[in-house]
């Protein structure tokens, strides 16, 4: 039955180190109730770096599939399977004995696994009473050890009947909970008689995890959760754009809304209603889902949905289907069309994003008195039509990434009550109309258009403004953006602003003349400042990001101001920054992620020389890239105090041709970098090492196997790509690398050694290479290649 545990005994499966060494390449699929077969393809063709362009047939997808894998001893995963799966249509090479590749599959119905020639069919079973109750105890916290609680919390667990899914949520909803009514209550419910039936789920399943969402503690947050089950099966869900849709319904609001969406969503995690994802995303186990769209099924009482999302349907549901219901989700979908003018007094939530291309009939809005939210975002619509003006309720309007639209109908206006209107990046929209203003409950507005007629001052309560211009269009002149600042500098709530000022007069017009920014009332921006291109907006989403193009004075007490607030710093095609510390040491403290890009001039990132104080520098920094800089030697100079990058995680180099070495074993300790957990160096064409050797110890560090140094000690991840003068990563020392578990190298044709076994890196797991570089490797002796080659995955170029 759904929620057993046959999800997590592959994902056991996919992450074992014990699988990884029997197979060539593990591959996970989750095939989900909506599949396709190009997903499919897409999903396997991503394990295999494959690039499949979008418009390639099916047929040729499988065959590439099929190349790659026909002489490979892989494991096939596939997750959540509903109906029979043609392999052949995939590309998968027949399984036996001789290749000693695997599929598993996991289901719900034994017919799928009979219809697929199933050679083992094995019923995951419920848990034993000890593992329920040790399961339980690790949800629910040490509360369960209280005498007064131990037997109710034992009585609890038999209603769950060992199904982990309904002990991991209803244990949720119960974590630390010391009230003993509440337990007694939580006893009563579970055992009460349930109070529908459902089907396709077994009663007993629906009842108890049904118990965990009536324990939230009010209908906001119920809505919050059933709103997930507007996105399709298995979708990642932004948080962001969650949170957006909930404060356009009216389930958050007011003062500090984005936080208090935060809050929903942490407890929703810790009530495992949803699963949290690394990408600042959640998803629904698919039961929950069910479980959602069965509460509000339109059939049903009280809430009511229509979800067909991301089914790949190309016709609209009939026009009877959309009366009394409040909340309806066609996203990505193929629709075309829509009906002429639906009735659908009620509606409260249209999705429609990602149809392309979508027309919209004239009078489809005539019946949607109710709607509050409105996504048309990704179909390439032409116009809106003018009943758009009909939607006196609407709070929020997408429009971003709409390349068709070339205008915004002035109805637009006559939409009173709307909070968010973004226009985004990628409409063919150039100029606002001058009834904007008339929307004077608007708080967030983002818009890529240069003209704006409207007043932006009239929009007095606007909090999160962005207009995301490309600084480099001509119709983006200095006269108009100086216009702009002044209006912008009127706005007193902002707590965003996303803005591109095309000189450092229009800047400094902006730090002394907004209220916003001197009240610090300004907690996120995206600040750029000169020419850049358009590409940044979408890399600085989020946070406090800062841009400097050419042309741009970096010692002005302005962008001293700026960036000493910035947590992230884009230094683009600048001409004059040698090094990062000439921004000042004390300003660069925030910065989490710093990417530098085309800067001539630049020569090393941190040159400590001659500078008096030893004070530490970029203590935060995560995240750092340098990409095509022509005269950069080192990564730093000079003596490189305590402290300084000691939060590094990803460290990125491309095409930086002077660089010789990036790391010295000795004059800089790399155990400075105590965090670096990634590394990618690409297309420097003078890179002969990685670390570079400068002591006399190394005869010492030679010939003392059992004492090696431990070289970035959190490093998990190497990537070595054309370098053509690369010949070793650690030549005359004798490093352990005790992270690491991916290694990749291409287009290296003289690195003849790797710098690892067995036991310098015991955590290895995956070696990927071309055929003809693995087997032109030098080895201290024959075990150790043969320790490795199980972790060889060949690349084919």
């Amino acid at each position: 039955m759904g929620g057993v545990g046959k999800t997590t005994v592959m994902k056991s499966l996919n992450n074992s180190a014990e699988i990884t060494q029997l197979f060539e390449i593990v591959i996970w699929v989750t095939v989900s109730k909506d599949w396709s077969l190009q997903n499919v393809h897409n999903e396997i063709a991503k394990r295999l770096s494959l690039n499949l362009g979008s418009d390639e047939s099916n047929d040729n997808m499988a065959t590439r599939i099929y190349q790659e894998l026909e002489r490979k001893k892989f494991i096939l995963l596939l997750d959540d399977m509903w109906e029979k799966i043609e392999l052949d249509n995939v590309g998968i090479p027949r399984i036996n004995l001789e290749n000693g590749s695997k599929i598993v599959l996991t289901t719900r119905r034994l017919q799928v696994c009979k219809s697929m020639d199933t050679d083992v069919e094995i019923r995951v079973d419920i848990l034993s009473e000890e593992e329920a109750w040790k399961l339980f105890q690790n949800k629910v916290g040490d509360v369960v050890e209280n005498p007064s609680i131990q037997s109710l919390a034992k009585d609890v667990i038999k209603e769950c009947h060992g199904l982990p899914l309904s002990i991991i949520v209803v244990g949720g909803s119960l974590r630390k909970e010391a009230n003993v009514h509440v337990w007694k209550n939580a006893l009563n419910e579970l055992c009460s008689p349930t109070t529908c039936e459902i089907e396709d789920m077994e009663e007993q399943v629906f009842k108890r995890l049904k118990f965990s969402f009536d324990r939230l503690n009010n209908d906001n947050t119920k809505n919050c959760f059933l709103y997930g089950a507007l996105f399709p099966e298995d979708h990642e869900i932004p948080i962001d754009k969650l949170i957006e849709y909930w404060r356009g319904e009216g389930f958050i609001d007011g003062a500090g809304a984005y936080d208090k969406g935060h809050a929903i969503v942490k407890h929703l995690i810790d009530a495992s209603l949803f699963e949290s994802v690394e990408t600042d995303s959640v998803k629904m186990h698919d039961v929950m889902r069910d479980l959602a769209l069965r509460i509000t099924s339109p059939t049903g009482d009280g809430y009511r949905f229509l979800v067909r999302a991301g089914v790949g349907i190309s016709e609209p549901p009939k026009e009877k289907e959309w009366e009394n219901v409040e909340r309806i989700s066609l996203m990505r979908n193929e629709l075309k069309s829509l009906p002429p003018s639906p009735k659908c007094p009620k509606l409260l939530t249209l999705l429609l994003q990602r149809n392309e291309p979508l027309t919209i009939p004239a009078s489809f809005f005539d019946h949607m008195a109710s709607l509050r939210v409105l996504d048309l975002s990704h179909t390439r619509i032409e116009s809106l039509p003018e009943s758009i003006g009909n939607l006196d309720s609407l709070r929020a309007l997408y429009l971003n990434s709409c390349e068709n639209l070339k205008t915004l109908t002035s109805q637009v206006g006559a939409l009173n009550e709307l909070d968010v209107l973004d226009l985004g990046m990628w409409t063919k929209i150039d100029c606002l109309p001058i009834e904007i203003g008339e929307l004077t409950k608007l708080r967030h507005l983002y818009v890529s258009c240069h003209k704006l007629k409207v007043k932006i001052s009239r929009l007095s309560l606007l909090e999160d403004l962005r207009i995301l211009v490309d600084p480099r269009d001509g119709r983006w002149d200095e006269s108009l953006a100086n216009c702009v600042t002044e209006e912008i500098c009127s706005l007193r709530e902002l707590t965003h602003l996303g803005f591109c000022f095309p000189n450092m007069e229009c800047l400094e017009q902006f730090v002394q003349g907004s209220r916003s920014w001197n009240e610090k009332h300004i907690k996120t921006f995206q600040i750029l400042v000169g020419s850049c291109g358009p590409d940044f907006w979408r890399y600085t989403k989020g946070g406090r990001a800062l841009v400097l193009g050419r042309e741009v004075t970096t010692h002005a007490n302005v962008i001293a101001e700026v960036l000493s607030c910035a947590d992230a710093l884009y230094l683009i095609c600048h001409g004059g920054v040698r090094d990062l510390l000439e921004l000042g040491v004390e300003n660069l403290n925030e910065l989490k992620k710093c990417r530098i890009v085309r800067c001539q001039e630049m020569v090393t990132v941190m040159d400590w020389n001659g500078l008096q104080e030893e004070t530490t520098a970029l203590p935060n920094l995560e995240y750092l890239s340098l990409y095509s800089l022509p005269n950069l030697r080192s990564l730093w100079e000079g003596s490189m105090p305590p402290g300084t990058l000691s939060s590094l995680t990803k460290l990125r180099l491309t095409n930086c041709h002077k660089l010789r070495n990036l790391f010295s074993w000795g004059r800089i300790n790399l155990q400075q970098l105590p965090n670096l957990q990634e590394l990618r160096v690409w297309g420097c064409d003078e890179l002969e090492e990685i670390i570079v050797n400068e002591e006399e110890k190394v005869d010492q560090l030679q010939h003392d196997d059992d004492d090696d140094d431990a070289a970035l000690p959190k490093l998990r991840e190497l990537y070595l790509q054309s370098l053509p003068q690369l010949g070793s990563i650690c030549k005359g020392v004798s490093l352990a690398f005790t992270a690491l578990e991916k290694i990749q190298v291409l287009s290296c044709p003289n690195l003849k050694r790797l710098p690892v076994g067995i036991k310098k890196a015991p955590n290895l797991r995956q070696i990927r290479g071309e055929r003809e570089w693995w087997e032109a490797l030098e080895w201290e002796n024959d075990a150790i290649k043969q320790q490795l080659q199980p972790f060889f995955l060949e690349i084919k170029r």
